[in-house]
């Protein structure tokens, strides 16, 4: 399996603002040297240098990503604001002439989860067809929802192409493509949400945003660890600092410290930062990241766990 991230955020998006990007061109300029920028090879080489954070930024958009097998069949997770940019990027494989193809899978239906369908083009285009496979109850009804005329100008009728939705009840295994099959575990979130393990020739994906474990959760954590148990990539919802966390109990959240124990307890091999606050600038990620990694040591001193910080354009192949 790849997968791209295209939307990482949780709750709303947020932009970059002008101070923003300002602070960043101090930063570089103040690392470089004139050799840094005397040719433009000279100058890529030396942005490549620095991190994320000082060239480029995790991005603001909401939760959506994308899968493929091995022959290369899309699968979509979500439907955030990131949404929007994967739409355009595959109107070339046959989605703008509505001769493409996807399945389409739904942890839940809040707004972070969903603001991207309106503007997603290839549900325009007659001939395209998308089913719906998702452990949620009613999706339709509820993204019809979303197209009320005081919501959105556009009617949901407006979605030329096919689309056929399948319910999968919690904890039934369901095929996904030819070769990628899928199992779902509910999580703890208000309104409810659903997890999904990913498996394609022994290899593993579990995608876990918008899941509160506490300390209370984590008494009673067993059922979870199965599910997680030898994962190879484990992409969960980090959105709060620990200190958070124990601050909004119910908020439906986890703190990388939660994710980073339950990881190490299921011998996962790659767990992926996800569903990044808001309020937090790329300098905050950066520091809650390395916070992160710290933490990690702590208890996983012969390295076994990898800790990466999800951002848009992420790629990771299992």
């Amino acid at each position: 399996m790849r997968i791209k991230f295209w939307g990482v955020r949780g709750s709303i998006s947020s932009s970059v603002r002008g101070e923003s990007i300002r602070n960043k061109v101090q930063k570089i300029l103040s690392l470089a040297t004139p050799a840094d920028i005397q040719s433009p090879d000279a100058i890529d080489t030396f942005l490549d240098s620095l991190s994320l954070s000082n060239w480029s930024t995790y991005g603001g958009n909401t939760t959506c990503i994308e899968i493929r097998d091995k022959s290369d069949n899309l699968v979509i997770v979500d439907g955030g604001t990131g949404l929007r940019e994967l739409g355009n990027s595959i109107l070339h494989e046959g989605f703008l002439e509505g001769k493409g193809k996807a399945k389409w899978i739904f942890t839940h239906t809040h707004w972070d989860h969903i603001q991207g369908i309106p503007f997603f083009v290839p549900l325009y285009s007659p001939g395209n067809t998308f089913e719906f496979l998702s452990s949620v109850d009613n999706l339709e009804e509820r993204l019809k929802y979303q197209h009320s005329f005081t919501h959105f100008p556009v009617p949901y009728d407006s979605f030329r192409a096919t689309k056929n939705f399948r319910f999968i009840p919690e904890g039934k295994a369901f095929a996904v493509t030819d070769s990628i099959s899928a199992i779902s575990k509910s999580v703890r979130h208000p309104g409810g949400s659903f997890s999904y393990r990913f498996e394609e020739n022994g290899k593993s994906l579990i995608f876990a945003s918008d899941a509160e474990f506490n300390l209370d959760e984590m008494e009673n954590i067993q059922d979870y660890l199965n599910y997680f148990r030898g994962a190879d990539i484990l992409v969960f919802d980090t959105q709060y600092t620990f200190e958070e966390s124990l601050q909004k109990i119910d908020w439906g959240h986890s703190s990388a410290s939660m994710a980073t124990d339950i990881a190490l307890r299921a011998n996962v091999k790659k767990l992926v930062m996800f569903h990044h606050d808001p309020s937090y600038d790329d300098e905050k990620l950066d520091a809650v990241y390395l916070r992160a990694l710290k933490y990690k040591e702590m208890f996983d001193p012969d390295n076994q766990l990898e800790v990466i910080m999800a951002y848009e354009g992420l790629e990771l192949e299992v």
